[in-house]
């Protein structure tokens, strides 16, 4: 927006058509507006970045102007230089509370005034340069938000279908990640005559935490990469623990440059027997609800994957009875904070699995997500984003349709 267009405002028709005729001289293009009214008709309608307006005038005083302009849009900054007599401190207090940029004193000295122009001019350059950067950066922010929708999609597609059944085993989820993009990720899936799964949460937020899950994931897709990484040379499942540690290597390799460590539980069900065997790495211990609503946790600790090399894990065997329930889950619960401070917990939430063990999980899930975002909240609060991502992974060995 050029400042080489003023507009003067003015309702004394001599001083303002002196004022006309000296800014033409100095090659600005001049408009002119006897009152605020009609001085708002012509920003409405030209391309006019600088106003100068005399502060005394009927219908619309100076003021009331400075005032209007600041309240509309007319897609660019307008610099106003108000003229007035007055010479009182308080009187230019008022003037730039109402949104005056400068003042200049009746009557005019050429001098001065030509000064205060090439000011005005020099900020409004200012304003346009700094509105041209603020359009690139609101542009490069869309094409981030995009991108990162793209990425949440893509992570999103590697976990688990809702709802799923193996046989006589029942699996679903809650996920909440605490930004576009989550570090949790999880999955469970067929291994012949077993049921694997995983829960991984690699430390740190955000779309580095992301790469670095979906880098884990990856070791888990189909192919003979991840049979011979999978089972053993018998073709039989391989153990958790050995799963893990052969995890731990290749992060810890100098092939991966890795930024950040993870937990994670890795695990097998028999699918005949219930029978099964589960490695914990640093993730929280998950725990095993009956249908009585008793618990028993499954799990001897261990150390995060990704933190140094030739470590070595436990396998923890556990059995799963017709109509328990596994439950893996993120610290992104336990450590869920509420508007006073206090964490959930895991007795809230063994708790609340412990409650809901009578109802169906395609029920309980949801009900206990819309729990843990109204704990994070609090009454009468809009929905407060999560701290960290948040994941639970349930599997259920029951014979019956869900």
């Amino acid at each position: 927006m050029s400042a080489q267009h003023v507009l003067i405002v003015e309702d004394s028709l001599v001083y303002r058509r002196l004022l006309v005729r000296m800014l033409a001289q100095w090659g600005y293009s001049v408009s002119e507006a006897e009152n605020g009214i009609a001085a708002l008709q012509i920003l409405a309608n030209q391309p006019v970045s600088l106003v100068i307006s005399d502060w005394e005038m009927p219908e619309m005083d100076g003021l009331t102007l400075c005032r209007e302009i600041r309240s509309r849009q007319f897609g660019h900054y307008v610099y106003v230089i108000l003229l007035t007599a007055r010479e009182a401190p308080g009187d230019l207090t008022l003037g730039f509370d109402a949104g005056a940029d400068d003042f200049l004193s009746k009557p005019v000295e050429q001098s001065e005034l030509r000064a205060r122009l090439h000011a005005g001019a020099r900020v409004l350059s200012l304003e346009a340069t700094l509105a041209a950067r603020n359009a690139r950066l609101s542009e490069a922010l869309r094409q981030i938000e995009q991108d990162l929708e793209v990425a949440a999609r893509i992570q999103q597609s590697v976990l688990p279908a809702h709802q799923q059944r193996y046989g006589d085993y029942f699996s679903d989820w809650i996920f909440l990640p605490s930004a576009w993009v989550s570090g949790d990720i999880f999955n469970v899936f067929p291994l012949d005559n077993h049921l694997g799964f995983y829960c991984v949460d690699v430390s740190g937020h955000g779309v580095g935490a992301a790469m670095m899950s979906l880098a884990v994931a990856r070791q888990f897709l189909h192919g003979r990469a991840v049979e011979r990484f999978l089972f053993t040379g018998d073709n039989e499942v391989a153990s958790p623990a050995e799963v893990v540690r052969i995890l731990n290597g290749r992060f810890c390799s100098d092939e991966v440059e890795i930024v950040s460590y993870f937990t994670m539980i890795y695990g097998v069900i028999d699918l005949a027997t219930g029978e099964g065997k589960l490695c914990q790495a640093g993730h929280p211990t998950p725990f095993i609800v009956t249908p009585d609503g008793e618990v028993r946790t499954v799990g001897n600790g261990g150390a995060p994957v990704g933190l140094m090399p030739d470590l070595s894990w436990t396998d923890v065997s556990f059995s799963l009875a017709p109509g328990e329930r596994l439950c893996l889950f993120s610290d992104g619960i336990t450590e869920c904070e509420n508007v006073a401070g206090e964490q959930f917990g895991q007795m809230r939430l063994q708790a609340a699995l412990q409650e809901g063990a009578g109802h169906r999980l395609n029920e309980l899930l949801p009900q206990f997500a819309r729990h843990l975002i109204h704990w994070r909240s609090g009454d009468n609060r809009e929905p407060q984003a999560m701290a960290d991502d948040v994941s639970l992974l349930v599997i259920e060995r029951t014979g019956e349709e869900q």
